[in-house]
């Protein structure tokens, strides 16, 4: 077994301070856990253009059969690493579908996009599939540690 320390810092200047922060009072958030890992797995994924939405992580595959919240998961890491200024769409699709079209308006599938340099880290139950989608040629930059 392994360990990954992440740690989420933010901060931000009071709205009244020479470089403005977006509240009236400074900011400042840390936090750090200690996760227990057993595999990583990492990939560079290029669209080809728009509308190449694709599954990513089939949570079957990697769930050994027990279809239970908390039985199973991970830690996904995702990164917009496109040059340009084109978003990436993440989605969640059950089991058994394959991946749709994410960046159209009211997409119940779609969780969030990524602007060009975003990132998120999340927690990841394998009871469903993660999909992306990009607006155009773009990068993504991901890696799943698995719970161990």
């Amino acid at each position: 077994m392994a360990t990954i320390t992440p740690t989420l810092t933010i901060a931000a200047n009071a709205s009244s301070a020479t470089t403005p922060g977006p509240i009236s009072t400074a900011l400042s958030i840390s936090a750090t856990a200690s996760l227990t890992v057993d595999a990583v797995e990492a990939k560079t994924l290029v669209f080809t253009g728009a509308s190449n939405h694709q599954i990513i992580f089939t949570g079957a595959s990697l769930d050994n059969g027990s279809e239970q919240a908390g039985t199973n998961g991970g830690f996904i890491y995702f990164k917009n690493a496109t040059a340009s200024d084109l978003d990436i769409y993440i989605g969640i699709e059950p089991d058994a579908d394959g991946a749709v079209a994410l960046e159209t308006d009211g997409n119940v599938a779609r969780l969030f996009t990524l602007k060009q340099n975003e990132f998120a880290f999340v927690p990841f139950d394998y009871t469903m599939n993660i999909s992306a989608d990009a607006e155009g040629a773009a990068t993504l930059e991901y890696f799943l540690f698995n719970r161990g």
